[in-house]
């Protein structure tokens, strides 16, 4: 049965035999990927056989969204099962800023530990102001043991310019300690990292929360992977208004092959983590969940920092940063071999929001009242033995900051209605009928409006209150 989850950070009772069948769980987490960016998601030209493998052994969601169409509300979704309305991370996190994800907030890491998980974040943070600021929250205060990586974008301040900071990265921390001067790029340091974690000890469970920087600008790849792009590369100069950006404006316009070639990378370096385990006897028994934190930057020409971005939203509206599905809509693959399906395609709209849910269902917890979660357990849209129906308890709720305020989406069924700062509704689409957003229906159907506009303020209520 599908129910929702409340927690508080008290006692949790657990079903006894849980240990000995917990699963090891693996969130691969990517930055900035679209829903049309990989092979399996009907990408024609980019190679990403490792996420196509991970889809042809589990199961993969058309409908698949991400908390937001930002980086760190979309990663405090997925760790607490939470909007980013309840959790107040809102928007993106810049460095040395004093946001944060609370103290208070209750995660992944910490819902597992107790039954003798091993837990480490390594990549990408992003839910503080930086991983060397003492007085802020970090990764070991929501349960995680161990952390490598960065708190937001990987940079180098020696490198030339003209290179991206993505090569031989200076700002990399291993447990809030930094690291210094690296050779490697940053998805090879990620990767090696896991790989050496992964290996140090086999005999209890982990959670590991893998995030790669990639395909986040700027993009940067080696060469073997450029050169499988050749032709759509160039070398050109953008001109004006990228003079502006004097730190840009030597960047070398690579065009559409730098992109690819990025995915293709971070595909590759994603595969050796699986073969690790796959060669350690431990990938079948594990939890593989891999997604993205929002949708693609689609190359504006106006924004320096949008040099070389290709992104592909599968044909939707919008992008990384809008309401619209381009911005939500992501890929989501989940795989556990003899527990979940096999080559399924399930077109039933989730979140990421009901990852956190969905474990706590896996590893039979049964836990108190008192913290509000959003998301819900998807068990019976996963299992192989049980039928793809799930009856959401609530509605899909987002929001995002514009310069005139935050603006909000809902979804309830097949409806989705905008609404803008005010709290008025904008748009009104039937995704059934029109999946790309295309005939806003905002006016011919005002009892829609009106009841999906009463349930946005009721939810807005609720969380305020």
């Amino acid at each position: 049965m599908i129910t929702r989850f409340t927690f508080t950070v008290l006692h949790f009772l657990f079903a006894a035999s849980a240990f000995s069948a917990s699963p090891n769980i693996l969130i691969i987490y990517v930055d900035d990927l679209g829903y049309g960016d990989t092979a399996v998601y009907g990408h024609p030209l980019v190679k990403t056989p490792n996420i196509d493998q991970l889809a042809k052994e589990g199961v993969r969601f058309t409908q698949f969204y991400a908390p937001s169409a930002l980086c760190s509300p979309s990663r405090a979704g997925l760790l607490t099962g939470r909007t980013p309305y309840r959790t107040g991370v809102k928007s993106w996190i810049p460095d040395n800023s004093d946001v944060s994800l609370d103290r208070d907030e209750f995660t992944i890491a910490q819902l597992v530990k107790p039954l003798g998980y091993r837990t480490a974040v390594i990549g990408k943070w992003h839910l503080n102001g930086g991983l060397h600021l003492e007085d802020m929250p970090q990764p070991r205060d929501f349960g995680f043991d161990y952390q490598y990586g960065l708190a937001a974008w990987v940079k180098n301040e020696k490198a030339e310019k003209a290179k991206s900071g993505k090569l031989y990265p200076d700002n990399m921390y291993r447990n809030n300690e930094p690291v210094g001067q690296t050779n490697k790029f940053s998805a090879e340091l990620i990767t090696d990292e896991a790989i050496e974690w992964l290996s140090s000890a086999h005999d209890e469970p982990f959670f590991l929360l893998l995030t790669y920087s990639e395909v986040h600008t700027p993009v940067a790849s080696p060469e073997k992977y450029l050169v499988q792009y050749d032709q759509f590369l160039t070398d050109e100069s953008r001109g004006d208004p990228w003079r502006y950006y004097m730190d840009w404006a030597d960047r070398p316009n690579r065009g559409k092959g730098e992109y690819y070639a990025n995915i293709s990378y971070m595909d590759a370096q994603m595969g050796r983590v699986l073969e690790l385990l796959r060669q350690s006897g431990r990938l079948d028994d594990t939890l593989v969940i891999f997604s993205s934190d929002n949708g693609p930057v689609t190359s504006d020409p106006q924004e320096a920092w949008e040099l070389n971005m290709a992104g592909e939203t599968g044909g939707f509206r919008g992008r990384k940063r809008y309401l619209f599905e381009g911005g939500l809509r992501v890929p989501g693959i989940f795989r556990w071999p003899g527990r979940l399906a096999s080559g399924v395609l399930v077109d039933t709209p989730v979140t990421a929001l009901d990852i956190l849910p969905t474990i706590a269902d896996y590893l039979e917890l049964v836990l108190p009242e008192g913290r509000a979660v959003d998301g819900q357990s998807i068990t019976g849209l996963l299992d192989e033995d049980e039928a793809t129906s799930l009856e959401r308890s609530s509605i899909f709720y987002w929001s995002i900051p514009t310069p005139d305020g935050m603006e909000y989406a809902v979804r309830e069924g097949w409806w989705k209605m905008i609404l803008d700062p005010n709290g008025q509704p904008q748009y009104l689409f039937n995704l059934l009928h029109d999946r790309y957003e295309v005939h806003n229906l905002i006016q011919g159907e005002p009892e829609r409006v009106k009841t999906l506009r009463q349930k946005f303020d009721i939810y807005r209520a609720s969380v305020e209150g």
